[in-house]
């Protein structure tokens, strides 16, 4: 057996070798995805991240699993490829991560905070039938609320570098208040870059080089679903004398011009799924000379009505199979990455549930997420930090739906008890493939240097 992608250290450490057991019959850990290309046999463990091939008398002993234990299975076991056929590994995982999070928490730079997500406004130019803000109040932060979130990123960041995310909302219709935040840290000396969440409307060359310069803006995520006419319709902007679609084509580019990286998602359902071939043609016509442009296809999650009152909803199944199709399109073309890194335990879960990440809302509150900063979500201010440690610790509560107990991404997937999208893993299935073309790629590239070397 030979190594082709080292394990995680601090998980290879933690959980270290397997012991073995003569007498016990073993079988492939349901973590553990296998790959047979070509004539080789490739094992991939989801909890360490550690790929390997083996050789030919281990490919030949795996045999018909399970299988009694032979002397050439010893690094298949000791390495948690194999486990005898009692062997609770959802367990394993469970404690393991446990133990992880206890030792990144010990870790951390306790009241540091680095990742601060700002809604300078909940209001917006758009209207977009699917949009999880639908009736919230528009707020807009104050002059005021905007010298309190520096003053509060100096007393929290510890000196340290800090990453501002701008959200909404559509973040540019507060553009003074961003570039205030942006000041602000300018003059106390502070390092910051930031990334955006917008509709890109509001962009023009001036704003566009602001963000670079001001803003240290390195990414953008900008949503344009579908082409011109279905784009215009869905989006539904308050501006009547444009074309938003132009617009916002147009913006892209000047934010790509900036070398600022652009990723364009396209949220579709049944209505516009068979417009992102066209999408992603005319992205490559417009945009060809830039390296820094994503482009993906997302589900619309949720069965909400669109203009006409239709229900464009498809069935998990539909939207499983779409997702891959669709997200392979771009990639023929380049705009995403077709080796992706092997996953591992994943034992923190996003930025909600961490000491060293906060959300401020436009009033000035905290809150764990940015798509929950409803008033029974504000667990503390600016001015007094954190009140109410009950929700801050139960932001932090995992949960396990039963569908998760046999899926292979188990390891790598942490759900949260509070999160509203806990469970929505439409694209488990294509994960798995790439991950699988991951493991052939990382192979050959292994077999590439090794007869370099």
């Amino acid at each position: 057996m030979k190594t082709i992608v080292e394990p995680m250290e601090i998980i290879d450490k933690t959980w270290g070798k397997q012991k073995v057991k003569e007498d016990a019959t073993y079988r492939l850990m349901k973590y553990v995805l296998r790959v047979d290309h070509e004539d080789k046999v490739l094992l991939h463990n989801v909890v360490t991240g550690r790929l390997v091939v083996l050789d030919d008398g281990e490919a030949e002993a795996l045999g018909e699993l399970p299988t009694p234990y032979v002397p050439v299975l010893e690094p298949l076991v000791t390495g948690h490829y194999l486990v005898p056929v009692d062997y609770d590994e959802y367990l394993q995982v469970i404690n393991l991560r446990h133990i992880l999070q206890k030792l990144e928490e010990a870790r951390e730079e306790k009241g540091i905070i680095v990742h601060y997500t700002i809604l300078p406004t909940t209001a917006c130019n758009a209207r977009c039938y699917y949009c999880f803000e639908q009736g919230t109040k528009p707020v807009t932060m104050t002059e005021q609320t905007a010298n309190d979130v520096v003053e509060f990123i100096k007393r929290h960041s510890g000196g340290k570098s800090v990453l501002l995310s701008w959200f909404g909302g559509e973040p540019t219709l507060a553009v003074e208040r961003i570039d205030q935040i942006c000041r602000g840290l300018q003059g106390l000396g502070m390092e910051y870059k930031s990334e955006i969440t917008t509709n890109g409307y509001l962009f023009d060359e001036e704003t566009a080089r602001k963000a670079k310069e001001l803003w240290h803006l390195v990414s953008a995520m900008i949503c344009v679903d579908g082409t011109e006419e279905t784009y215009n319709q869905t989006k539904c902007f308050i501006y009547k004398d444009s074309n938003a679609y132009q617009v916002v084509m147009r913006n892209i580019g000047l934010l790509l011009d900036q070398d600022i990286r652009v990723h364009l998602r396209m949220n579709f359902d049944v209505g516009n799924y068979q417009e992102f071939t066209d999408l992603v043609q005319e992205a490559n016509e417009r945009f060809f000379q830039f390296s820094k442009l994503t482009i993906t296809a997302h589900p619309v999650i949720g069965e909400y009505r669109d203009k006409t009152g239709n229900v464009n909803h498809g069935s998990f199944e539909w939207f499983e199979c779409k997702y891959g199709e669709l997200n392979e399109i771009a990639k023929d073309e380049g705009f995403q990455n077709r080796k992706r890194t092997l996953p591992s335990l994943d034992y923190r879960p996003c930025m909600a549930a961490s000491d060293n990440a906060i959300t401020i809302t436009a009033e000035g509150k905290l809150v764990s997420c940015p798509q929950q900063f409803g008033e029974e979500e504000w667990k503390g201010n600016l001015q007094d930090g954190i009140t109410n440690v009950a929700l801050e610790k139960a932001w932090k509560e995992h949960v396990v739906l039963e569908k998760c107990l046999d899926c292979i991404s188990f390891p790598d997937c942490v759900l949260m008890k509070r999160c509203q999208n806990s469970g929505n893993c439409i694209g488990r299935e294509t994960i798995v493939s790439a991950q699988m073309n991951s493991m052939v790629c990382s192979y050959e590239e292994w077999l590439t240097q090794s007869d370099n070397s």
